[in-house]
């Protein structure tokens, strides 16, 4: 509910009004008297309820002080008991009004905007009639049907305007809506110039397909590891032995050896030589005839050197020079060329080479065999080149005496060479093998038809990509696109249902609501009319209004002013606004805070009593009730009607110097009257509660109280001078002769002209007051 006005600056009568303590409650009534600001008051609350803040920034206080115009106000929820302020600040209200509150405010410009201009209805009013009538729902459902007509319009029209400019020449548009790319900008260009060069290429080597297909593919290493082969019958010539069975003749011919060859190097060479060129009877050197000693020797150098002994001579001569010849050979110079053909053959790949990552991987790993194998080859060509001598010197010790066994020859290093070498050649082989599928591969791919295909496939990837990077690029142009177009198939669906649901709930809602517009009218007083309702169909829209019939007779709305009295116009007025609270749900009047300013005046004595009724009953059903009048009469009624069995709060607008002032007011004061106003100002005075009084109180007091006290006694005295009224009552024994005598002294005293006691010390005057109050209460009394 509204709590509380924290503050209202320069707005009307209200200069700078800061009434924190002043809460609201339920049933909130707010006094003020004409020109103390609660026309002000309606009109700020009024404000907050429409939004429309013209009426405040016209009710600038006046002298202007150049201060800001101001406001705040607080509401409180059941929800959260913090009070929630909205401040009126820059000519708005913010925030607005906490949700589950809706204001529903009745005071003149209710009056005027929706019924009479002047005192006739217009096509003004009728319209804003027909809105009011209509309520939030059929206004807001006839808004919104006008509304979407228009959106729909606009919409299409916006829709069809980027259709031309961004879309007119795309195909299938829902199919390209429907694309998602997940790629990026860069992602989709990439792929498009991938694609492009890739068309390009392909077209490029369809030209020259017959001459790649006649490209050379790569050749395997072949290396034997047959050095260790060779190595081995090799060392077994030099470890190979002849065992002779002349021994004797070979440790003679040993002997002779030793003893007669400053060498012993090459002798039995030398010896076998000779000894085949000799025919045993003369020396072949000088023709002497040899002696039976040297004959002798002749014979042991033939057993030494017999015919086993040349065969053996022979074979190993033979096998030294087959296994020299294999364990030197060259072995590393095909391998080089293949490898350079190799080298050479991969480079001429270059569309593998730029396109073919695996193809691009396997060169690199071939170039880093070839190294590798080019560090083995230079070692193993040092290590041979060196072996050569080493062989050559073995071979000629063998030689010398083919028939004794010479120490192996040992090659290590070689072997170890050998065995790398085999290792990185099986390593080689293996990628060159996976070259040449990828060879094969691609020439396959450069059939005619497999090219043709393969292009037909990039012009369509290159369709797509470049119709996901559009969508991409018209992302915005889409969304645009597609909110336009749903909104239009959204509102085609919408507005012919809203306006068969429209046509259906006015049709009824409107009979209900006549019903209880005459209902209420009749109770607030005016029985002879009924009110009916009328259709105009003039204009762009359907305006309903009201149609009058007094005593079963149409009236002319130009006569209204005729059979209308002011209480009927306001009347009606009231009856309008209340038969559209009533038509309300159960859980829309409990949102309503309802503000009622003057719903009953001065002339309209006759339905006071029942438009009081109603306001505690609709109190009942809505959050909250705020009742402003300047009707004390009629705030005073309300009051001892309903303050001892209804939660009541009574605030009052005081003027207070140059600003008024919202207050709260106790109610058991308010309610006194003027009798009892006195006499509660009177007794103030005796206890001290003030020093003030008026002079003419005691007075007035004192008549009024005789007015009172001897109403039945004075009801056949026609006397109106107090003095002759008190002897009248004498005479005719409504008192006694010492009564009425201390009543004309005491109206002697009070007398206006005598107020002789009025001068003396306030004492005095405390004890004169006291005295006479004592006497109207103790001794004034019948007899």
């Amino acid at each position: 509910m509204l709590k509380r006005i924290i503050k209202i600056q320069n707005i009307g009568r209200f200069r700078l009004c800061t009434p924190n303590s002043a809460q609201f409650e339920q049933i909130t009534l707010i006094f003020g008297r004409n020109t103390y600001g609660k026309s002000t008051l309606g009109d700020l609350l009024s404000s907050l309820e429409s939004g429309n803040t013209d009426a405040i920034k016209q009710r600038k206080t006046i002298p202007n002080d150049q201060q800001s115009q101001q406001a705040e106000i607080s509401f409180v929820t059941d929800v959260c008991q913090s009070e929630q302020k909205i401040k009126y600040q820059n000519d708005i209200w913010q925030p607005s009004i906490p949700a589950g509150f809706k204001l529903k405010i009745f005071d003149d410009g209710f009056y005027h905007n929706n019924l009479f201009s002047g005192k006739q209805f217009s096509r003004e009013t009728k319209d804003n009639f027909s809105s009011f009538v209509l309520g939030a729902q059929g206004v807001a459902k006839r808004q919104e049907i006008e509304t979407k007509n228009k959106q729909k319009g606009e919409a299409t029209r916006k829709r069809n305007d980027l259709q031309k400019a961004a879309f007119k020449d795309i195909e299938d548009l829902e199919g390209f809506f429907r694309l998602s790319p997940i790629e990026s900008k860069d992602q989709l260009n990439d792929k498009i110039e991938s694609l492009r060069n890739d068309y390009a290429k392909l077209k490029k080597r369809q030209k020259e397909a017959s001459s790649i297909q006649l490209r050379k593919e790569c050749e395997l290493i072949e290396w034997k590891n047959d050095f260790s082969i060779s190595l081995s019958k090799l060392n077994e010539a030099f470890m190979t032995s002849l065992q002779s069975h002349h021994q004797q003749a070979q440790q003679k011919l040993a002997e002779h050896i030793q003893t007669h060859f400053k060498s012993s190097e090459k002798a039995e060479v030398w010896i076998r030589q000779g000894l085949a060129q000799n025919n045993s009877e003369t020396c072949q050197f000088c023709g002497q005839t040899l002696s039976n000693e040297a004959k002798s020797l002749l014979d042991v150098y033939r057993q030494s050197f017999d015919t086993a002994y040349e065969n053996h001579d022979k074979h190993i001569q033979q096998a030294l020079e087959k296994s020299k010849a294999e364990l030197l050979k060259d072995r590393t110079h095909p391998i080089k060329i293949i490898i350079a053909t190799n080298t050479s053959v991969i480079m001429s790949y270059p569309e593998l080479l730029e396109d073919n990552q695996l193809f691009r991987s396997l060169q690199e790993q071939i170039m880093a065999l070839e190294t590798q194998l080019s560090e083995d080859y230079l070692k193993w060509e040092q290590l041979i080149s060196s072996l050569n001598n080493e062989v050559e010197s073995l071979i000629k010790q063998k030689l010398a005496s083919s028939h004794k066994a010479i120490d192996a020859l040992q090659c290590n290093s070689l072997l170890e060479v050998e065995t790398a070498i085999t290792e990185k050649v099986a390593q080689y082989n293996k990628r060159i093998a996976d070259i040449n599928l990828i060879y094969h591969s691609f020439k396959a791919s450069l059939v005619d038809a497999t090219i043709d295909r393969r292009l037909i496939e990039i012009e369509r990837d290159g369709k797509l990509e470049k119709r996901k990077l559009q969508r991409i690029q018209l992302s915005e142009q889409c969304t645009n696109y597609l909110d336009f177009d749903e909104k239009v198939k959204k509102l085609k669906v919408e507005i012919p249902s809203l306006e068969e649901q429209l046509a259906t709930e006015q049709s009824q809602f409107i009979e209900n609501y006549f019903d209880r517009l005459n209902k209420f009218f009749r109770l607030f007083g005016s029985h002879d009319f009924q009110l009916k309702k009328g259709l105009d169909t003039r204009g762009h829209k359907p305006i309903y209004y009201l149609k009058v019939k007094l005593h079963e007779h149409d009236i002319p709305d130009k006569n209204l002013d005729c059979v209308f009295s002011e209480s009927d116009r306001r009347s009606l007025a009231l009856s309008v606004f209340w038969a559209a609270l009533d038509g309300l749900s159960k859980d829309e009047k409990k949102k309503c805070i309802v503000v009622l300013d003057d719903p009953v005046t001065s002339f309209d004595n006759h339905r006071i009593s029942m438009v009081h009724q109603e306001i505690v009953k609709l109190s009942e059903d809505v959050r909250q009730v705020i009742l402003l009048s300047h009707f004390e009469e009629g705030v005073t009624r309300f009051l001892n009607t309903y303050r001892n069995n209804k939660t009541v709060k009574l605030l009052s607008i005081e003027r207070n110097g140059s600003t008024s002032e919202l207050k709260v007011t106790e109610i058991e004061q308010f309610i006194k009257t003027a009798h009892e106003k006195v006499a509660h100002n009177i007794f103030c005075f005796i206890n001290r509660n003030t020093n003030s009084h008026n002079v003419g109180d005691l007075r007035v007091f004192l008549e009024n109280e005789i007015n009172l006290r001897f109403a039945q006694q004075l009801a056949g005295i026609d006397e109106r001078n107090l003095a002759d009224r008190i002897d009248r009552l004498k005479e005719i024994g409504g008192i006694s002769e010492d009564t009425a005598s201390l009543i004309h002294d005491w109206r002697e005293t009070l007398n206006p002209n005598h107020h002789k006691w009025i001068n003396s010390d306030i004492e005095d005057q405390r004890h004169t007051a006291s005295q006479f109050m004592e006497f109207v209460y103790n001794r004034l009394i019948p007899k």
